[in-house]
């Protein structure tokens, strides 16, 4: 047979339940509204340490090939890539990079981002420019 104790408790237990929902909802909705209102400041940062991070996979990986007009070939444009997003990775830390998987709301938003962020460097890149218009002004 259930008692009013039982009853009692049940409903509790349901507010409860309804009322930390509300809250996390309402945390959740602050939350992105404080991002909206940073997101200048955010896009700096991360701006600030895919920069860096560019210039150090230039300096070692690229430049060799941009002064020597050869193109990069796929497979280590793949692997120059994939360590440019892992400098990036290491530059922001374990915290901002969890931020920045919230601002964005997945890993792989964020994954692409700073590969389209390297993609656009690597194709403004402007010793390869020239190297490239060198060698079709010689043919």
């Amino acid at each position: 047979m259930i008692t009013i104790d039982l009853i009692y408790s049940t409903i509790i237990v349901l507010l409860i339940i309804i009322a930390s929902s509300f809250i996390k909802s309402v945390f959740n909705f602050i939350k992105r509204l404080l991002y909206i209102k940073n997101f200048s400041g955010y896009i700096s940062v991360l701006d600030y340490h895919m920069n860096k991070a560019y210039d150090m996979v230039h300096k070692d990986k690229i430049l060799a090939y941009s002064l020597e007009a050869y193109r990069v070939s796929d497979d280590e444009y793949k692997t120059i890539s994939e360590d440019f997003v892992r400098l990036v990775q290491k530059y922001l830390g374990p915290t901002l990079l969890k931020e920045f998987v919230n601002l964005y709301g997945n890993e792989e938003t964020i994954l692409f981002i700073m590969l389209e962020y390297f993609s656009g460097r690597y194709e403004e890149d402007e010793i390869r420019k020239s190297a490239m218009n060198n060698i079709t002004k010689e043919d």
